[in-house]
């Protein structure tokens, strides 16, 4: 289910506004997983099909060390 964006200038934005995805994986055999999670749901998030760029970097860790993904999102509101 498509989580509401919400600004006060423009409220209720969702999915169809992410023009970019950046992805931070802690450990690269994690990347098959990841790659499921979009197949799966991607498709319900972007109804049109096309869906925004999504660089994914593996990375020596986060900021905490339990922390094993990051995602950065990019929207035009």
């Amino acid at each position: 289910m498509p989580l509401p964006i919400s600004t006060p200038r423009s409220p209720r934005k969702g999915f169809a506004n992410v023009v970019e995805f950046t992805t931070y994986l802690v450990h690269a055999q994690d990347i098959p997983k990841f790659m499921q999670f979009r197949t799966r749901e991607f498709p319900s998030l972007f109804a049109s099909g096309a869906h925004p760029p999504n660089p994914l970097l593996v990375i020596d860790r986060l900021v905490r060390e339990e922390f094993l993904i990051e995602v950065s999102a990019v929207a035009a509101l």
